[in-house]
């Protein structure tokens, strides 16, 4: 009895202190601030591309970005562009609200911007005269240029060249045959895919200049610029200049920032002249009058053109050259010598911030050079010796 009575009296004395205890008040916790962001990238990601950051942090009264590309800012939600490809790490700093241990005001990103030349293989191509006439590669690196010839394809006068980086293949005019030639990027497997002599093929004619939009080739020729699926199929007018000027586009390029396509005129049989004319055929104009040009190269991130001339008196060309001159025409200027035969070939190495054009003594005899000089003509030099160069364009390219 007397045991049940003490634990009787420990029960209550515990119960007792139990209720008499008070919980104490934590109160509400001091805000904290976090730092966060998101991103998005255009161009799927490929240098050159823009990365958009969406700010979200928490309780932050201030930032500061640095975008790992010698570029910062102070803006909540901003913008930079990466140029090169590589892995960005991507730094927000926050102001805090206050001072508290469990504050994190620093949040690291890595941006990867991809190299859109990754697998691509940079090729100069060019075609030449003989008996018969061919396409041509070099790769171009650091190491003495090597020549790989195209499979044969009883080329006669092979005046146009481009290259569908897209789709991996060559294109090739053939003046004389009147055809248009398509190859594999490794001068494989020649397919004659348009024949004036076929009917409904007539429109490739005299063609010359070409270059490759999307899923269209699109070639100059007497009366106009004319296009076709990439297969040959479907051949029709792209742009009708009609009977009057100009008459016959002989080379061209086109710029995918303004929508234009640059062009020379013949002066042979025509009235000459370097052009301009939104893709769409409207805007037509002469940039520089009369002009007798066989070769045309645009520089379109330095605002320049290359024009191949014949000397022609009374215009602002009166001796053959190279010329260099802006895209709208102005301040042209020669930097370079050709031969004593048209020079068709005119290209830019951008990579090395190069210029090349063929230089021809005569036709089709193997007395002929590529020359490579820097991008305002000076220090030239004979690149290709002993051959018969015409047509070129250079380009990066899956082989």
């Amino acid at each position: 009895m007397k045991r049940n009575l003490i634990y009787l009296i420990a029960f209550v004395s515990i119960l007792s202190l139990g209720t008499g205890c008070k919980k104490k008040d934590m109160g509400t916790p001091v805000p904290s601030t976090v730092a966060n962001f998101t991103y998005i990238v255009n161009n799927q990601g490929y240098a050159p591309c823009e990365a958009t950051f969406t700010n979200i942090s928490l309780n932050a009264t201030g930032y500061l970005w640095d975008f790992g590309n010698g570029m910062t800012s102070v803006d909540a939600n901003p913008t930079t562009t990466f140029t090169i490809p590589g892995l960005y790490n991507v730094k927000l700093t926050c102001t805090a609200v206050n001072s508290v241990y469990y504050n994190q005001i620093v949040k690291t990103l890595v941006v990867n911007v991809k190299d859109p030349l990754a697998g691509l293989t940079q090729v100069l191509y060019y075609t030449s005269r003989g008996t018969p006439g061919n396409g041509h590669m070099v790769i171009l690196d650091d190491n003495p240029p090597l020549i790989q010839d195209f499979i044969p394809a009883d080329l006669s006068r092979p005046y146009g060249i481009a290259a569908d980086t897209a789709h991996k293949k060559v294109y090739i005019t053939d003046y004389s045959n009147e055809a248009i030639y398509m190859y594999e990027a490794d001068g494989k497997n020649p397919r004659k895919i348009l024949d004036a002599t076929i009917p409904g093929q007539e429109i490739v004619g005299d063609a010359q200049a070409i270059f490759v939009l999307n899923d269209k080739i699109y070639w100059g020729r007497t009366g106009g610029i004319y296009k076709a699926n990439l297969d040959g199929s479907n051949p029709e007018i792209h742009i009708d200049f009609g009977s009057g000027r100009p008459e016959y586009p002989i080379d061209m390029q086109y710029d995918p920032a303004t929508d234009k396509i640059y062009f020379v005129n013949d002066k042979t049989d025509y009235t000459g002249g370097y052009w301009v004319v939104n893709f769409d055929g409207t805007g037509l104009a002469e940039l520089i009058p009369d002009v007798d040009g066989t070769a045309l190269e645009m520089d379109f991130r330095n605002n320049k053109a290359y024009l191949v001339l014949y000397g022609s008196e009374g215009t602002v060309a009166p001796e053959n050259g190279v010329f260099m001159c802006n895209t709208d025409g102005s301040s042209l200027t020669r930097i370079g010598d050709y031969g004593t035969k048209a020079t068709w070939g005119i290209t830019l190495d951008n990579k090395r911030n190069k210029l090349f054009w063929s230089y021809k003594i005569s036709n089709a005899a193997l007395d002929g050079k590529i020359i490579r000089a820097n991008l305002d003509g000076s220090n030239p030099e004979d690149w290709l010796t002993g051959i018969s160069p015409h047509a070129m364009t250079a380009v990066w390219i899956k082989l």
